[in-house]
């Protein structure tokens, strides 16, 4: 092959998408050569495998790779067959969190594009995984409204809770020419000035821990006289028995606020009005919302964003509905983070797999009971 042929090939290979097997190839592997009886893909490709079927830990792990033996070794090697709930255990327990979740952003990086796009950060308590001090640990995970993936996730450190863990998970993603929404718990001038140097914009829920921000921007948008000059836009959602209207007010009218140039980008603010009306009891409830963002005023888009903040509270509902991830008393070492790696990665190879409809728990009982449709997928992720 002349070396023309061989740099097109190279540059082809370099743009497409990186395969799940080859992400957690790059895994980094802390076992010494001589003591690596099952390569490290082979025990992530077979927790992978186990969690689609319905696995939640090391036992099930080894369970499952030996009742389904013949159907792993038709894309895995398999030479020293397969490893004791102790190995996925003590494995698990140790590979680095930070490196695992390195290997799964540059996979996702590679198959999807964020420009655009709006991620939301949020953190989740892991409630049964206590600590020897009865702590309960909470990883920090971003979620894509665009492809609904998990494109990242950090653990809080144990003496500090999600505001830390946030810039932690930001220095990892990709998230040039996205939105980032975060809750009022990320409302932090260091959290804003990184969500900026990361190339992102921001939308960001302002309540108590800003008390007199709060207060200020709440005074000013509710004011009648300022209210009516405000650019607006509203949604209705009829659906599950109520109707939920939502109305947004933005300007970028904020010269009067005598902090503005100590939140990096601040460019505007937003008040939310959410009204529900209950069509079983006739009640109407409502609650208003206020934001700080980075945006030019377009309150449709701004709408839009905070709407898709939502998504993430959606997959920590999957995560515990589907997989059980609260009841997980997974603790030893970094098994508890690892674990919940593996379920995110679970997640996202079922969203990127086009070849089965339906949700998460759909996919997951056709493709346990078709063996084939679950080959197929675990050769094509």
């Amino acid at each position: 092959m002349d070396p023309a042929t061989l740099a097109r090939h190279a540059l082809e290979a370099l743009k497409r998408p990186l395969t799940l097997k080859e992400a957690l190839m790059s895994v980094a592997d802390f076992r010494i050569d001589r003591r690596k009886k099952y390569p490290l893909y082979e025990i992530l490709m077979i927790a992978v495998c186990a969690m689609i079927g319905g696995a939640k830990g090391p036992t099930d792990f080894e369970r499952f790779g030996k009742a389904k033996f013949k159907f792993l070794k038709k894309f895995l090697p398999l030479r020293n067959g397969i490893p004791s709930h102790d190995t996925f255990r003590r494995v698990l327990g140790k590979i680095d969190p930070k490196r695992f979740n390195a290997a799964i952003v540059e996979w996702l990086r590679s198959a999807t594009d964020v420009t655009g796009d709006i991620i939301s950060v949020d953190g989740k308590i892991l409630r049964r995984a206590l600590t020897k001090d009865g702590k309960m640990p909470c990883i920090v995970s971003a979620h894509s409204n665009r492809t609904k993936l998990v494109i990242g996730q950090v653990k809080a450190d144990e003496k500090s809770n999600e505001i830390t863990a946030i810039p932690c998970l930001l220095d990892v993603l990709y998230v040039k020419g996205a939105i980032v929404t975060i809750d009022a718990a990320g409302c932090q001038r260091k959290i804003v000035r990184k969500i900026l140097k990361r190339g992102a914009g921001y939308v960001i829920s302002l309540k108590g821990n800003q008390s007199t921000m709060h207060d200020e921007i709440r005074a000013f948008m509710q004011d009648p006289a300022f209210k009516a000059k405000f650019k607006k836009a509203k949604t209705v959602d009829n659906g599950h028995g109520r109707v939920e209207t939502r109305t947004c007010w933005q300007t970028d009218d904020i010269d009067w606020f005598e902090d503005r140039d100590k939140w990096a980008g601040l460019r505007s603010v937003c008040m939310v009005e959410s009204v529900v009306y209950d069509k079983s009891t006739g009640k109407t409830t409502s609650e208003t919302r206020f934001f700080i963002s980075s945006l030019p005023v377009d309150p449709k888009r701004a709408l839009e964003a905070i709407r898709a903040h939502w998504g993430v509270e959606a997959m920590h509902w999957i995560l515990d509905m589907d997989f059980d991830e609260d009841r997980s008393r997974a603790r030893r070492e970094d098994l508890a983070e690892n674990l919940a790696m593996l379920r995110h990665v679970v997640m996202n190879v079922l969203r990127l797999d086009k070849s089965v409809f339906g949700g998460i728990s759909v996919k997951r009982k056709e493709l346990t009971w078709d063996d084939d449709k679950l080959l197929k997928l675990m050769l094509a992720a």
